[in-house]
């Protein structure tokens, strides 16, 4: 019977290989293990497991933190924004070239109104103005004569109302040409017109055109919808039960969710007195950044947040606050060594958030110069 020798190469470099694996995996199970003592309140690592975990320490901070009131709402205008362009007297329209949503300025002409008794109305005018001269010549010549005796009072009163009554007269007839645009000052024979132009009363834009060239509309038809955009606000709808707790100055985060993620801040300007059939106020908020009212359209629907009146309280990054065994804990820096950290889970109560801080309520077992872990502490639980 034969016996296989082995040489010693072959004998020694499967022992080394297992070894060297046998270390390996008694090296990492040691950087990763982590200790908690009897009672679980306390649990040990050591400064190679904290470095190889990345994790991080903190600590609390004061800050100012809210209670929030989530409401519905939409952008409204003021009501001097919002015009209805009409004429004062009625008239054929011309020169209509508008399209809805196109931006007016203010003084431009929008179209002209176009009617034959607009000459009339300026020929009366141009006829009580020649008569003035002479019947202010002659209710003064009256007056004289009645002074000295010479003339009877019957010929001074009537030369009186002549003059009066035509002065009033030509006073109304001027009014009236203000309303069409026509300077009565400016006016002569030879400058009278049929045709006036009808002016934008603000800049903004057109929303709404109820006429077309060529049909006449009367004094109550209204032609042109004007809307400005120069002072937009949010018309928030506030519950009853949340009334009283709304004040001028709070702070809003706005976002309409249409349109963007984005959240801008606004400021409550006015408080409705009053509560309306679905038992809500309104409230009118203004932007703080006063550019982004650009991204804005009037109506748009909107969500907010109208902060109440903040109070000082204790916060440390959300990160730092876990939930064990239906608890929620931070873990504290209680002892260090050279080669080890001992941490204590401290069961707390957290309130509102604020960005990425959260609010700590119970301090009876805390101090804010405690070091607390922010980074890492889910590995530890």
């Amino acid at each position: 019977m034969k016996t296989k020798q082995l040489s010693l190469p072959a004998l020694v470099l499967p022992l080394v290989l297992f070894l060297s694996f046998a270390c390996g995996e008694a090296k990492n199970e040691n950087e990763s293990l982590v200790l908690t003592e009897v009672d679980g309140t306390y649990i040990e690592l050591s400064t190679a497991q904290f470095e190889t975990m990345k994790m991080q320490w903190g600590r609390l901070d004061s800050g100012q933190f809210s209670e929030s009131i989530t409401v519905q709402g939409s952008v409204q205008v003021p009501v001097e924004s919002m015009q209805e362009v009409s004429a004062f007297y009625g008239g054929y329209v011309s020169g209509m070239e508008l399209l809805e949503g196109q931006e007016v300025r203010r003084g431009q002409v929008l179209f002209s109104l176009e009617n034959p008794d607009f000459i009339l109305l300026q020929q009366d005018y141009l006829e009580a103005k020649s008569q003035l001269a002479y019947l202010q010549s002659e209710y003064e010549r009256q007056k004289t004569l009645y002074s000295e005796q010479i003339s009877s009072q019957k010929s001074y009163l009537k030369a009186e109302a002549d003059y009066q009554g035509t002065r009033a007269k030509a006073e109304s007839l001027k009014r009236q040409l203000q309303l069409l645009n026509i300077n009565a000052d400016e006016l002569k024979p030879e400058t009278m017109r049929s045709k006036i132009p009808i002016y934008s009363p603000i800049s903004g834009f057109v929303t709404k055109i109820n006429a077309v060239p060529g049909i006449f509309i009367q004094p109550t038809d209204i032609a042109v919808s004007l809307i400005s955009k120069e002072h937009l606000h949010m018309e928030l709808m506030v519950f009853e039960r949340d009334a009283t707790v709304i004040k001028k100055g709070q702070q809003v985060k706005v976002r309409i969710p249409e349109v963007s993620s984005e959240v801008m801040m606004a400021e409550v300007f006015m408080v409705g007195q009053s509560i309306n059939e679905a038992r809500q106020i309104n409230v009118h908020a203004h932007l703080k950044d006063e550019s982004k009212e650009s991204l804005l359209v009037p109506g748009m629907f909107l969500e907010a947040e109208i902060q109440k009146d903040a109070k000082a309280g204790w916060a440390i990054d959300q990160s730092a606050v876990l939930e064990s065994e239906g608890e929620t804990v931070v873990l504290v820096l209680r002892e260090k060594t050279a080669d080890s950290y001992r941490l204590e889970r401290v069961q707390v109560v957290t309130g509102q958030k604020e960005g990425d801080r959260i609010e700590i309520l119970s301090m009876e077992t805390l101090s804010p110069k405690d070091d607390i872990l922010i980074k890492g502490g889910f590995n530890l639980l």
